[in-house]
Parts: C-alpha cells; structure tokens; sequence
C-alpha cells in the first residue's frame, strides 16, 4: 500500500512512465537483477533487488488500474484454497502430504487448477 502511494504521489507530478510497456520493461529488468544478486549469494543484495522487482510490480499494478494490495489478497486467498483443495485430495487419496513427491503434488496442483473455484472456507486474519 505505501509503495502504491508514493508511486501515486511521484506520478501526480509527472515523474512517471508513460507507457505500460515500460513499466513491463523495468519489471523484467528487476528480475533480471534478483538472478544475479541470488547467484552472488549476497543476502543483503538479494534482499534489495527483491524489494526493487516487488516495487516495481506493485507500479506495473498502479498502471493497470489495479490495488496491489487487493490482487496480492486475491492471489493469496486463491492459493491458499487451491492448497486446502491439495491437502483434501491426498487426505481422499490417504497420503499425507509429507510423504508425497514434488512430481506428485505438482500434477495434483494442476488437476485443481483446471477445475472450477470450488473452495473450501478459510479463516480470515
């Protein structure tokens, strides 16, 4: 949210991209930069381009038209019940989902993904 506002803010006085496509741009060049800094193993350096690519984002969303905070919230909410669905699947199948393979659950995962948004509730924070 506040990263939004100050990219609101920095906007109202035309310090902006104008083209969504740029912003796109700077998005991709972020993550470019999360690559490197992982492969130096620099955590400090890690932890700012991450910070650089979620910013970045967060002004692709502005762009779009779109709250962060409320997609980022739909996004988590939307995986957190494809993950109870995950669990409820290898309970069905009597497994537990420590004992299953990556492969397994990955195939699983997307078998749920192409059904419809049959969600089982969750708690709210």
């Amino acid at each position: 949210m506040r990263a939004q506002k100050a990219q609101s803010k920095a906007a109202r006085v035309n310090f902006d991209w104008t083209e969504v496509r740029d912003v796109i741009a700077k998005v991709e060049e972020e993550l470019g930069e999360v690559k490197e800094a992982i492969t130096s193993q620099d955590r400090e350096m890690i932890t700012d381009e991450i910070g650089d690519v979620l910013f970045a984002v967060v002004n692709l969303a502005r762009k779009c038209k779109i709250d962060a905070e409320s997609a980022l919230q739909k996004a988590t909410d939307k995986f957190v019940a494809r993950f109870n669905q995950l669990e409820d699947e290898l309970q069905r199948q009597r497994k537990r989902l420590g004992d299953v393979d990556l492969a397994e659950l990955d195939e699983i995962w997307n078998e749920i993904k192409q059904t419809p948004n049959v969600q089982r509730s969750t708690p709210t924070d």
